[in-house]
C-alpha cells in the first residue's frame, strides 16, 4: 500500500488527526506523540530528547537545535505499509532528507485565528505558547502552504470539522473505509 505524510505548521491539527485515524482503525503515528522525533544540537548532532521543558526552550537555545526524526524510523515505517496504508503525522525540520520515502504527502492549511487560538489552548503541547515560539510559528504560516505545494504536497484546509478533514485526506489517498 503506502506510508502517507500529514504535515503542517504547529498547531494544524496533526496529533488530532492521527487520533481520528487510529479511532477508525488505521496505523497512524504521530513524530510526537510516538517519541520518533527529538531535539538535536545543529552543531554536534547530539540528540537532546524530545521532552525539553518551555523553560529551557530559549530563543537562543531553539536556534542551536532542531525537531528531527531520523531517516532510518521512517524506513522502518515504509517497509511496514507495503500490504497496508501507513500514516505518519507530524512536521519535522529533516523532512527533505526523507520526502521521497512518501507515497502521499498532505499539508494542513489553517488560517492566523484559529492557529492562534489551537496554539494557545491545546493541552497536551506547550510549543507555540512562549511568545518567541508563537512569532516563529506566524512567520511560518505565512509561507508554508505555498512551500508545501511546491514540493508536491496535496492541501487540506484543516479548519473544517475533524471528519470532513479525515474523510478528505482518505479521499485524496483514495482508501475506502
Amino acid at each position: 500500500m503506502s506510508l502517507i505524510y500529514i504535515t503542517g505548521i504547529a498547531g494544524a491539527g496533526k496529533s488530532t488527526i492521527k487520533d481520528e485515524l487510529r479511532r477508525r482503525g488505521f496505523e497512524a503515528f504521530g513524530t510526537d506523540e510516538d517519541n520518533l522525533a527529538a531535539f538535536y544540537h545543529n552543531e554536534t548532532g547530539e540528540n537532546v530528547g524530545n521532552d525539553v521543558p518551555s523553560s529551557v526552550r530559549t530563543e537562543q537555545w531553539r536556534r542551536a537545535h532542531s525537531w528531527k526524526v531520523p531517516r532510518e524510523a521512517v524506513e522502518e515505517l515504509r517497509d511496514r505499509a507495503k500490504d497496508k496504508p501507513i500514516f505518519l503525522c507530524g512536521v519535522v525540520s529533516n523532512d527533505d532528507e526523507f520526502w521521497g520515502l512518501f507515497s502521499q504527502v498532505i499539508a494542513l492549511s489553517i488560517n492566523k485565528a484559529t492557529l492562534v487560538q489551537r496554539l494557545r489552548d491545546r493541552p497536551n503541547n506547550s510549543y507555540g505558547k512562549l511568545d518567541h515560539e508563537l512569532r516563529d510559528v506566524l512567520e511560518w504560516q505565512e509561507t508554508a502552504e505555498e512551500a508545501y505545494v511546491k514540493l508536491g504536497a496535496q492541501i487540506v484546509d484543516s479548519t473544517r470539522p475533524l471528519n470532513e478533514v479525515v474523510d478528505e485526506i482518505l479521499s485524496i489517498c483514495k482508501i475506502k473505509r
